[in-house]
């Protein structure tokens, strides 16, 4: 699978790498595992999906829309990484289309800065390394 996906802060804070291509398929069982995250908390759950080295991805905006997690009581912040503004847009449009809160940023540095700023109660987050990152 052309991603990885672990906690950046446990039970709090889910980040998601996409690299590569991915499809439809993939990022529908992408979207089951973070649900599967998810609901291991009973806390407000930000996820940071990292798309600066994905390449690119066969899936519609109408796919996208379609994402269970959006109807998860205890999503936090979504937020999305990518240097395209276009990619960035994309993001943008499914955000305000579900109603949840999200933010797109063209580095993972911003995004971080962000989210500890929105949620106070989040101890200091590091940068990911990203070699030590599993499914």
């Amino acid at each position: 699978m052309p991603y990885t996906m672990s906690w950046l802060v446990e039970k709090r804070v889910i980040y998601t790498r996409n690299y590569g291509f991915l499809t439809k398929e993939e990022i529908s069982i992408q979207d089951q595992e973070q649900q599967s995250f998810i609901q291991q908390s009973e806390n407000l759950v930000h996820i940071i999906t990292d798309g600066t080295e994905m390449t690119r991805a066969d899936v519609s905006l109408r796919d996208l829309q379609k994402m269970q997690f959006v109807d998860v009581a205890n999503l936090g912040w979504a937020i999305y990484i990518s240097p395209s503004k276009m990619n960035r847009f994309f993001a943008s449009v499914i955000m305000q289309l579900s109603k949840k809160r999200g933010r797109q940023f063209a580095t993972l540095e911003e995004g971080l800065t962000f989210l500890q700023d929105m949620d106070d109660t989040l101890p200091p987050i590091s940068m990911p390394d990203r070699s030590q990152i599993s499914t």
